[in-house]
């Protein structure tokens, strides 16, 4: 009798066990320990090049981004690129009723761009499926490295435009994948705003002498986080 008793009592807890495993689920968040990230990152930028067309053309931007979690969600990053562009040098043309603005050529244009942003995660310090979407604000600076002036030598001086140094604010969203601990993909979508001003001899025409224009960044790479 004692022996019956014994077998049922252990085949009760051996079911009991069976079932509190089968409990157990999986949890599809996990902590990211790293506070710091380093970025590579390719992207195209959209640009508006303004009512008159004078801003830079899209293209192709390299660049890159260092992190560093404050605290909770809020992370601080640092960001720089090139932006290897082109505008289009415009002059003006005098007729009897009338003077009309024309493309005399294009201008190879290299511009550096330069940014903090304040980064909130949105699951916090950790994934989602090994995910982490996150939105983002910042400030910064988009300013000239090159132009090529030789396109518009020819143009009267009140009639040149220079990009020259430009205040830049961006807005945007993004997501990290993590294929590793330390290792994730990332991808931004991020509008980009600066301001283009025309020349003192381009604004007889009918548009705003200044106008903010919005110049959307599409990026992806890769990041090491430690």
């Amino acid at each position: 009798m004692n022996h019956l008793r014994f077998t049922i009592l252990a085949g009760f807890l051996a079911l009991s066990a069976t079932g509190a495993a089968a409990q157990d689920i999986e949890s599809p968040y996990g902590f990211v320990d790293p506070s710091q990230h380093a970025n590579a990152f390719v992207g195209l930028i959209e640009t508006d090049p303004g009512t008159l067309e004078l801003g830079p053309e899209s293209a192709m931007a390299y660049g890159a981004r260092y992190g560093i979690r404050l605290s909770g969600p809020f992370v601080i990053e640092a960001q720089a690129a090139l932006f290897p562009t082109s505008r289009v040098a415009q002059d003006t043309v005098v007729s009897a009723t009338d003077t009309t603005l024309v493309a005399i050529g294009d201008a190879d244009l290299t511009i550096g761009l330069a940014s903090a942003d304040l980064r909130f995660d949105i699951t916090g310090p950790r994934t989602w499926h090994r995910l982490m979407p996150f939105a983002l604000l910042g400030v910064g600076a988009a300013f000239t490295l090159s132009d090529d002036e030789d396109v518009d030598d020819e143009v009267d001086s009140d009639v040149r435009y220079r990009f020259g140094t430009r205040l830049l604010g961006e807005l945007g969203l993004g997501v990290e994948w993590f294929a590793a601990d330390r290792l994730t993909l990332r991808f931004d979508a991020r509008n980009m705003l600066w301001r283009i001003d025309a020349p003192v001899g381009l604004q007889q025409f009918d548009a705003p002498t200044e106008e903010w224009v919005q110049n959307f960044l599409l990026s992806a790479g890769v990041s090491f986080r430690f």
